[in-house]
């Protein structure tokens, strides 16, 4: 590391943390409120990247539709008004979508020192947030991308996918000019796996079959989704199902039973609300 670099990097370790979430959205997704609740207080911005088309689809193509994200926008800016940004455009390719939302943040908001990657569907915890945003402080890893663990649930907030078997997520990352995205979820800084680290990621609890099937269809161009599944293991689903991960099967070998007092109170506000629809 040349000199001027080493400077540079010593600079940033004492610059003032100031959190952007990038959110990429296509989908109206029922937990995306809840999710930026849970991060919200601890963020200097929020930036949602919002494409009009599926990954992978063909923009004429009509079998893939986004459902309406302006009223959950809206309620969201509402709430957060100094906070939230919304760009638009049309990214039909994941890894273009979230490059335009790093691009935007680094020409936009210089000031941001790291981001958190998040989706729509991923829900913290106070304490999970905290432990993963005190990270980007630490002489070991503030300099880092940090990947956690998280928690899937299937079907209904009270059923968690068991064991944890698939691999950690990008969550964090320094904002620095060299910084840039390798694929969707992983970018050119070294690595810092935390698997003692969670979030909540009820990405298979919707509100109706319709959603899920949505979920499937618009996924298929970027995943190697298996067979029939949404027909086939969707709808034939019970608790004592096992090895029925939509990609790799053995990622989900079975579930166990949760109680309310283990999720955060935000996913359990919302899933009430989504079964009273």
């Amino acid at each position: 590391m040349s000199l001027a670099s080493k400077l540079s990097t010593f600079r940033f370790f004492f610059k003032p943390r100031k959190f952007v979430a990038q959110y990429k959205l296509f989908f109206g997704d029922e937990w995306l409120e809840a999710s930026v609740d849970s991060v919200a207080k601890y963020m200097y911005k929020i930036l949602f990247v919002v494409s009009d088309v599926a990954w992978g689809d063909d923009v004429a193509n009509p079998k893939i539709k986004g459902d309406n994200l302006e009223s959950i926008l809206n309620k969201i800016k509402a709430k957060y008004p100094d906070k939230v940004i919304v760009i638009r455009g049309s990214w039909n390719v994941q890894l273009a979508h979230v490059q335009a939302g790093l691009d935007y943040i680094k020409q936009n908001i210089p000031e941001a020192t790291h981001c958190l990657y998040i989706d729509g569907d991923e829900i913290y915890t106070e304490k999970q947030i905290t432990e993963v945003l005190t990270l980007s402080k630490k002489i070991k890893t503030f300099n880092c991308a940090i990947r956690i663990n998280y928690n899937t649930y299937f079907k209904t907030i009270y059923y968690k996918v068991f064991p944890n078997k698939y691999p950690v997520h990008l969550v964090l990352f320094p904002l620095r000019k060299w910084v840039q995205y390798r694929d969707a979820r992983n970018v050119n800084a070294k690595i810092v796996d935390r698997t003692d680290l969670f979030y909540e990621h009820p990405g298979y609890v919707r509100a109706d079959d319709e959603k899920m099937r949505l979920k499937i269809e618009a996924h298929r161009e970027t995943e190697p989704i298996i067979g029939d599944w949404y027909n086939e293991v969707w709808f034939g689903w019970t608790p004592e199902t096992k090895n029925f991960h939509p990609t790799n099967p053995k990622f989900w070998e079975g579930t166990i039973s949760v109680n309310e007092s283990e999720l955060p109170a935000v996913m359990v506000e919302a899933f009430n609300k989504m079964k009273e629809k």
